[in-house]
């Protein structure tokens, strides 16, 4: 006698899915749980995570397909696992998962900036949506090494607008290399504002790219106050190249409570945590 699951399995076999131009970079409240249990635990198997969600395993199977598409997710048989610490999501799937928190973030973190201040804006989803809120503010010189930054605020005539020169990293669409890394240099700034691949339970700061790190390390250097804007999902994420300890910043902005451990490092090191 065929088990249950294995029905479902043929069904879904058979079944034509078919997602639309806004399903195909979004995600639901179910599948970004479906990620994080996934990031937290490592590896999952479809029972496991049909069991913990209260669904049936096709619709489970069916989520996995779909967030492993979007490259959430690394696919196995008979379940699913995290990605690779070395590289990031595409661009296009960030710019549309967890979009709720990244706004609320985004306010928080340009509701501390004062007007006529130097800002330096790294790279990132959420920094895309801190740069469209910044346009609220007042005679900002803005330095950024991102060229979707820099496409949101080139036409504010109040703004100050500066861009390194280097290589595009298409990923990202981030300028990089040795002639944008020695450009920042020339600059001190009021505000650096920079998202996160990742923290360490130890309060390492992790991100992908050696190049974008790069220039991140040698702002933070010269900048007055160093600002994180990251969702909570990403202390249970991995990431492979260190930017610093997280007692180099002054504020965290996200939109949970850190874990537990994480919390007291933070703490410890008088750094300011606003939940957004």
């Amino acid at each position: 006698m065929k088990h249950k699951d294995d029905m479902q399995s043929g069904e879904e076999a058979l079944e034509t899915y078919q997602m639309s131009d806004t399903e195909e970079f979004s995600t639901n409240p179910r599948q970004e749980m479906l990620v994080n249990l996934v990031n937290e635990n490592q590896y999952a198997s479809v029972e496991q995570l049909a069991a913990e969600l209260s669904v049936s395993t096709q619709t489970i199977r069916r989520d996995i397909r779909k967030l492993s598409e979007l490259k959430l997710l690394a696919r196995y048989h008979g379940g699913v696992a995290r990605r690779s610490s070395v590289v990031n999501v595409d661009y296009e799937v960030r710019q549309t998962t967890g979009r709720e928190e990244k706004e609320s973030i985004a306010q928080t973190v340009v509701d501390q900036i004062e007007d006529n201040s130097t800002v330096f804006l790294s790279i990132g989803s959420t920094i895309d949506i801190i740069a469209k809120q910044l346009l609220k503010r007042k005679g900002l010189r803005v330095i950024t090494n991102s060229l979707n930054v820099a496409h949101l605020l080139y036409t504010n005539s109040d703004f100050e607008l500066l861009i390194p020169g280097g290589r595009v990293r298409s990923r990202s669409s981030g300028v990089i290399g040795h002639t944008a890394l020695d450009y920042v240099r020339q600059f001190r700034v009021d505000y650096l504002v920079m998202s996160l691949g990742a923290i360490a339970p130890d309060g390492m700061m992790l991100d992908y790219d050696f190049n974008e790190v790069s220039i991140v390390k040698a702002v933070m250097e010269r900048a007055h106050a160093t600002f994180v804007a990251m969702e909570a999902k990403k202390f249970s994420t991995k990431a492979a190249v260190e930017i610093g300890h997280i007692s180099n910043i002054d504020v965290l902005f996200t939109d949970e409570d850190p874990p537990s451990e994480l919390m007291k490092i933070i703490q410890s090191h008088n750094v300011t945590i606003k939940i957004c």
